[in-house]
């Protein structure tokens, strides 16, 4: 499969999404850290998200990651894109199978 049919918006769009399901993910999983959380349904299951969201970089490279917060953010931003790419490559090879239109 090439990329010759790379779709930009989609990229974008769903990387947003991904970013935006970090946000409350993130804060969820600090709070779940600290015995804060609680035991709302809603927050735990976003605690548990963030487990998923934050790979590869931090499950594979949490050595390099956990170094500055900086480098931490960067990690996340770099797994958004990375969720990114996945759902747009998805999107784009079912519209190639006629499968969505």
């Amino acid at each position: 499969m090439t990329m010759k049919n790379f779709s930009k918006q989609t990229f974008i769009i769903s990387t947003a999404v991904f970013g935006l399901l970090l946000i409350p993910s993130f804060l969820a999983a600090f709070g779940e850290d600290e015995g804060t959380l609680g035991t709302n349904i809603i927050w735990v299951t976003f605690a548990k998200l963030f487990y998923v969201l934050r790979f590869p970089t931090h499950t594979l490279l949490w050595t390099i990651f956990s170094i500055h917060g900086l480098l931490y953010l960067l990690g996340l931003l770099i797994n958004c894109m990375f969720y990114g790419l996945i759902t747009e490559r998805l999107i784009s090879f079912f519209k190639n199978r006629k499968i969505l239109k």
